[in-house]
């Protein structure tokens, strides 16, 4: 204990005592007196903050897990970014709704695994005005997720974003976006329209293949390139006008489309791309009797392959039907490429 100062009732000196006695003898005239009783320091231990949300695993501003398991989730203010698992596989999650201030839904990167990757019942999300990206994959295999409304601020989304979404019938996109990226929609068999913004320069590869429901898509000018099988497999595509910015089509990019029965394709296309199993754009559109196209290209039998369209032109043009070839014979002509016989 250390010293501390007591002044003597008797006489009035200061003597200097050790603070542990409880009394002691003046020095100066010899009368006892009591010590007062010292406090001692008390030690409180600084307690760690209390996480309100534990449901909620955030590091750095970035929601890395939720743990919870409420159908409705409304995620807690301060959050930035919505980290590439965070809700990975919850099944039970109906709605979802992000405050402002989250600027991100990261990318999950090279894997499969989104951020809302397998909410099997997930049928809505909130996103907040001051989303500027979503990553790769995020809402992959949310087969419940009905529509969303993406905000203007959105300039990004990674590639396979609503791949699978079998629900959705409906997207508002954002006028801040460049480019739908490879797989965004792919798979969403539901989806009956959408509106593409003249800022968009490029459609990615399978950007909507698969989109069955698909119709009355109107392709804007400034659009300059659809990637490959960018539309396959849309059946309910009947007749498409390809705007005159347009310079590049990918391989099979309009395979398979069953009721497209009429095509505009301008002078500025430069390349039929061929992904190593041919080129086949518009192959297996077996309603296609219509093309509206100038200067045909070299490799069209590849181009148009297995369409009534090219049938037709080619036994009005006295070719063979199998190789587009000249026929050489008087009586029994036959194919001077393939040698096969004239059939019609």
């Amino acid at each position: 204990m250390t010293e501390i100062d007591v002044a003597c009732p008797m006489c009035g000196d200061i003597n200097r005592v050790d603070g542990g006695l409880s009394a002691a003898v003046c020095q100066s005239c010899g009368a006892a007196f009591a010590v007062p009783m010292q406090k001692a320091d008390i030690f409180i231990p600084q307690q760690e903050p209390v996480n309100e949300c534990p449901e909620f695993a955030v590091r750095a501003g970035v929601l890395e897990s939720y743990n919870g398991n409420d159908p409705v989730v409304y995620v807690p203010d301060g959050i930035t970014a919505i980290g590439a698992q965070a809700f990975k596989d919850k099944v039970n999650i109906h709605r979802v709704v992000l405050p402002e201030g989250v600027t991100e839904i990261q990318s999950a990167g090279s894997g499969m695994w989104g951020a809302f990757f397998g909410c099997t019942s997930l049928e809505s999300v909130e996103l907040p005005n001051s989303l500027t990206r979503i990553g790769s994959n995020a809402f992959n295999g949310c087969v419940k997720l009905a529509g969303i409304d993406l905000p203007d601020a959105v300039s990004q989304i990674g590639a396979g974003a609503f791949n699978g979404c079998t629900d959705l019938s409906s997207v508002k996109l954002p006028k801040s976006l460049r480019e739908l990226s490879n797989d965004i929609f792919r798979g969403c068999v539901s989806l009956t329209g959408i509106k593409l913004n003249g800022n968009i320069k490029n459609i990615g590869s399978n950007a909507f293949a698969d989109c069955r429901e698909l119709r009355g898509l109107t392709i804007p000018p400034g659009i300059k390139t659809i990637g490959a099988y960018a539309f396959s497999g849309c059946y309910g595509l009947t007749d498409i006008l390809l705007p005159g910015t347009v310079i590049s089509l990918g391989a099979s990019a309009f395979t398979e489309c069953r009721n497209l029965s009429v095509i505009t394709v301008p002078a500025s296309i430069e390349t039929f791309e061929n992904d190593g199993a041919g080129v086949r754009t518009f192959a297996g559109c077996s309603s296609l009797r219509r093309v509206n196209m100038g200067k045909l290209p070299p490799n069209y039998m590849d181009v148009f392959a297995t369409t009534p369209w090219l049938d037709e032109f080619l036994v009005k043009q006295g070719l063979c039907r199998h190789c587009g070839g000249q026929f050489k014979g008087v009586f029994k002509k036959t194919c001077s490429v393939c040698g096969l016989p004239k059939d019609y």
